[in-house]
């Protein structure tokens, strides 16, 4: 799913409109407001993800049975203009009581004062944190404190044309792969031998015409969270040293080596599909449907598509891990959590709803029924029984998160960030550039982002 640029009210000045005079004489009328008998409480609950609604109401409903003196409202809002529509609504005084919150986002609405702070509520009620995944903890923390509850996480990893695969010679996808920026490893061997031309020869035959191929490997798109982030970081690269930093380290000899790598070993083999092909900028956007029409044989994505890789027809879907790197096997992983916005007018009962939205009862329903994998780490097991019912093996994601994972980066910017990233580093997967030209472009840009929005410790 491309993101677009989201409209920037936080940093040094931004940060400070939305938590003081930006909400002077304010009114709060529209959302969080008692019926007007008095006796029962409205909440208005924000999210984006039409499917997961379906969840998310079964959940309410059972919390609403629990406390008949609450309403609540989900409101689904496009997630094109999501960040913008919330921040808009907190600057009215009329935003949700409760939003979901995407990790680019978190860092603009903690600094500006948007999200309220739940630490001294985690503290008074005692509740147990060791039971979530304790990476997607921090995702959500500031200066010590604490702004939301882990509800669900991702990784990345392929899914695969398992008759292609089989054609090719592998009845089951192997797990033990390596790859490495000086040869490509056991990996780019593997690509090669998945990559066929029209005649059936495939990358490793003298013979193969790269001018004539039916089906490529994969696609190494310009995508942070479900490619490059993860080659980076199995290389030992990233893009900040530290949640909340305001210069990046992106420009650096190992996200060098990586990236060459990925837009020039890779593409020199022809074993991925053409960047101009994937997206524009070379990104993502055209990946499952390359994936879905047999171009390529296997798909470097995130466990959200789950859903809709089930749906697709005529192909068996398999799937299998991403290779080791000189770093080992690590993950992006990034997870989501739900916003108390700071000025509710029912803090108490967005509260409890948010901590049972965080709650064991909660992810159970959307971990059963194949919504997201629970952030509590007990009940993953829900999630993969309900995807391997449908003929999915889910598995290869869940053993990434109990792996080597890194944060998906946390700063004020980010958004912005990211997307001024994708169009920086565009004509280096595009081939219009040299690596180290993409990542010095790459690094300015960025910088400024973060910089301008984020405070200094």
């Amino acid at each position: 799913m491309k993101r677009r640029d989201f409209l920037k009210l936080s940093g040094v000045g931004g940060a400070a409109a939305l938590s003081t005079g930006a909400l002077t004489g304010c009114s709060r009328r529209g959302w969080g407001l008692p019926a007007a008998d008095g006796g029962r409480v409205e909440l208005t609950y924000a999210l984006w993800d039409a499917t997961q609604q379906i969840g998310y109401q079964k959940s309410i409903d059972a919390f609403m049975k629990l406390h008949p003196h609450i309403h609540v409202t989900i409101q689904q809002v496009s997630y094109t203009n999501y960040q913008q529509k919330i921040t808009q609504q907190y600057i009215s005084g009329n935003a949700p009581d409760v939003f979901w919150v995407n990790t680019p986002w978190i860092g603009d609405w903690v600094v500006g004062g948007v999200m309220a702070d739940i630490s001294d509520r985690l503290a008074a009620e005692k509740l147990d944190m060791s039971i979530y995944n304790q990476s997607l903890l921090k995702l959500h923390q500031y200066r010590g404190r604490t702004f939301g509850l882990p509800k669900d996480w991702d990784t990345a990893a392929f899914f695969t044309n398992r008759a292609h695969l089989a054609k090719c010679g592998f009845r089951t996808a192997p797990t033990d792969l390596s790859w490495n920026p000086k040869d490509g490893g056991s990996y780019l061997h593997f690509l090669k031998q998945l990559t066929v031309d029209t005649k059936g020869r495939n990358a490793l035959d003298p013979k193969f015409d790269p001018g004539s191929v039916d089906v490529y490997a994969t696609a190494a798109p310009n995508d942070f969270q479900t490619t490059y982030g993860n080659f980076f970081a199995m290389n030992g690269g990233s893009l900040l040293p530290h949640p909340y930093a305001t210069r990046s380290v992106i420009d650096t000899p190992q996200n060098l080596e990586t990236l060459t790598f990925l837009t020039r070993m890779l593409r020199a083999a022809h074993v991925i599909v053409p960047c101009n092909q994937t997206g524009p900028n070379g990104d993502s956007t055209n990946t499952q449907t390359l994936f879905s029409s047999g171009r390529m044989a296997m798909w470097l994505t995130g466990d959200w598509t789950a859903a809709s890789v089930s749906k697709l027809s005529g192909i068996k879907i398999g799937s299998m891990p991403m290779p080791t790197g000189p770093r080992g096997r690590i993950s992006v992983l990034n997870g989501l959590c739900d916003g108390i916005a700071a000025n509710t007018a029912h803090p108490d009962e967005s509260w409890a709803l948010v901590k049972w939205l965080g709650g064991a009862r909660s992810q159970e329903i959307m971990g059963s029924g194949g919504y997201v994998w629970p952030a509590i780490t007990a009940l993953d097991p829900h999630f993969e029984r309900y995807w391997l019912r449908k003929g999915l093996d889910m598995s290869p994601f869940l053993e990434e998160s109990h792996g080597r994972t890194v944060n998906f980066p946390v700063s004020s910017g980010m958004q912005d960030a990211l997307n001024d990233l994708t169009v920086a580093l565009g004509p280096t997967f595009l081939g219009t550039q040299s690596p180290a030209e993409g990542l010095r472009a790459a690094q300015r840009i960025f910088d400024y982002r973060i910089s301008y929005n984020t405070p200094e410790k």
